[in-house]
């Protein structure tokens, strides 16, 4: 039955208000200090009695004031059937220019408030500054630098007082394009200044300049709140104290590049290292097995994305394979450490003694302001052919015994049959065992003059035939291992049957097939290359390659008139 009373006693008061006519309006604006200074704050509140035509309008203030918080609350009394209402907003300002700075009058529509005067300090520029509560400093190391060069930025806060909040702003350079990077998380220690201990947090940034000419660091500014209980509107308040501290502007001169440039990579740093894991030891090397190669590039001063790929000159006989860079930015208080690692697969294709050449790479020392070079020595090698490969023909294996439908022959039977012999030769033998003797001496003389004949006559060559290997066989074992999907398998017994279809090349065979292959071919033995020795592992499919070595035809090389044949060394 009450809740009703009151909800019936809440639509009367809403109707009156409703009707009732326009009540006197009253606008005024009240400051808690007169006095404040640069990077101080104050509190301002409007004070709006009755009902106004409109809303405040703050764009006045926003000239010569920054609006940092604001706040507003209503109030309605009845007072023996006199209703009044007001209304107060709170602004939270911090002037923007030192001298006598007038807080304009606010307009609620046609009403306004009175202007306000108030008086801003500049702060001090003499050693008083350094006893401030609260400072803001900033300095960037060095003074000039060359594009791309790394600088370093320091920001540190400094405090003898309790911070409630805060907040300060980013480096954003202008004047010259520049890439910012944070150098990790803010640190804190202790410092003293005349004589007072500070709380510091300092934040570091490196930052990289894109072109010449004069980069500017506008000021940073920190935005915080301190404890103070003393305000005339709020004496216990807690909320605290709008504070505003800016550094000053820094400018740095960048230089343009080096004249002598030419076609060296620009890499502007203060230490490089070039490092190779086959400098202490090399391994060693097969045809057909690939080995990985790492080299390391840890630069000081410079983005890992800045770095060069590093180029690798390969002798013939050699393949390479490189994967994809990694690259890594490694933060610290003395700036960035680019690193680059480069891996890549060598595989040999020939046997031999080989050598990869030295790797020279120029770097420009920002320190001492001249070109540098770092060096790695050229290596030796020796690759070893395949083992089990093929070098002039395949492989022939003999049928059983039981197949060519002769008698099995071991040392145990050989054994017995000779003491068989032996036990059996007496004077009844009759005159087999002297035939056999016999035709044992014939055999002898025989040879003798065989030897006599071919090794004693001078200017005779001797000619041995080599029954040439079987290509079809050798053909049909690249096509089994390839329709099984088998790449270590294709790729051996490629490497056998190559020298059977080129017998006049010692070395090189596959490379000279892989030549006279068509695009669709060498698209094919590629994939099964990259398939092998790639970065990326792919499953590799040999249909197609089966198919096509199945219907491949040698051309028989036809010298044309005005034409020179292939040269091979």
């Amino acid at each position: 039955m009450v809740n009703r009373w009151r909800i019936l006693f809440s639509l009367i008061l809403l109707s009156v208000l409703w009707v009732s006519p326009a009540l006197a309006i009253s606008v005024q604006a009240v400051a808690d200090r007169d006095r404040v200074a640069a990077g101080g704050s104050l509190q301002l509140e409007l004070r709006v009695a009755g009902r106004p035509d409109a809303d405040p309008d703050f764009s006045p203030l926003q000239r010569d004031w920054d609006i940092l918080t604001r706040s507003q609350s209503s109030q309605l009394q009845i007072i023996n059937s006199s209703i009044s209402r007001s209304v107060i907003y709170k602004l939270t300002l911090m002037p923007k220019k030192t001298g006598t700075v007038i807080i304009p009058a606010v307009c609620f529509g046609s009403d306004c408030t009175i202007p306000l005067p108030i008086e801003v300090a500049s702060s001090p520029r003499s050693g008083k500054a350094d006893s401030s509560p609260l400072l803001l400093e900033a300095d960037i190391t060095p003074q000039q630098v060359v594009a791309q060069e790394q600088l370093l930025l320091k920001v540190r806060l400094l405090r003898r007082i309790d911070l409630i909040s805060g907040q300060l702003t980013e480096p954003q350079p202008g004047g010259v394009t520049a890439v910012v990077k944070k150098l990790g998380d803010a640190r804190s220690y202790e410092t003293r200044r005349n004589g007072q201990i500070y709380k510091v947090i300092e934040r570091d940034y490196a930052i990289f300049p894109q072109g010449s000419g004069t980069l500017i660091i506008p000021a940073l500014q920190f935005d915080g709140t301190v404890a103070d209980g003393s305000t005339r509107f709020d004496p216990f308040s807690r909320q605290g104290q709008r504070v505003r501290r800016k550094t000053q502007p820094l400018q740095v001169e960048v230089l343009p590049l080096p004249t002598d440039l030419d076609q060296r990579p620009w890499i502007p740093a203060t230490t490089l290292r070039l490092q190779d894991d086959w400098q202490q030891q090399v391994p060693q090397f097969v045809v057909g097995e690939p080995v990985t190669r790492t080299l390391r590039l840890i630069v000081g001063g410079v983005l890992s994305a800045q770095l060069p790929i590093l180029q690798l000159h390969l002798p013939d006989g050699f393949k390479g394979y490189p994967d994809q860079p990694y690259r890594e930015d490694q933060l610290s208080r003395g700036g960035i450490t680019g690193v680059l690692e480069q891996k890549i697969a060598l595989v040999p294709t020939r046997p031999g003694h080989y050598q990869l050449p030295a790797i020279d790479l120029d770097w420009w020392d920002v320190t001492a302001g001249k070109w540098q070079s770092a060096h790695l020595d050229a290596i030796s090698i020796d690759v070893a052919a395949a083992a089990g490969a093929v070098v002039g023909k395949l492989p022939v294996v003999a049928p059983p015994a039981a197949e060519q439908n002769l008698p099995v022959v071991t040392e145990e039977s050989l054994t017995k049959s000779v003491a068989a012999t032996n036990g059996s030769m007496s004077p009844r033998s009759g005159f087999w065992p002297w035939l056999s003797l016999g035709l044992a001496a014939g055999w002898l003389l025989t040879a003798l003059l065989w030897f006599r004949r071919h090794h004693f006559q001078p200017g005779r060559e001797v000619r041995v035939e080599v029954v040439p290997p079987d290509e079809k066989v050798a053909r049909n074992l690249v096509i089994q291992s390839a329709q099984k999907n088998q790449p270590q398998a294709t790729r051996q017994m490629l490497l056998q049957w190559c020298p059977i279809l080129y017998p006049e090349l010692s070395t090189g065979a596959y490379e000279r097939f892989l030549s006279a292959a068509d695009p669709s071919l060498r698209g094919q033995l590629e994939a099964l290359d990259r398939s092998l020795y790639g970065s990326v592992s792919e499953i590799w499919s040999g249909e197609a390659l089966a198919e096509m070595i199945k219907n491949w035809q040698k051309e028989e090389g036809v010298n044309k008139k005005g034409e020179l044949p292939d040269l091979y060394l």
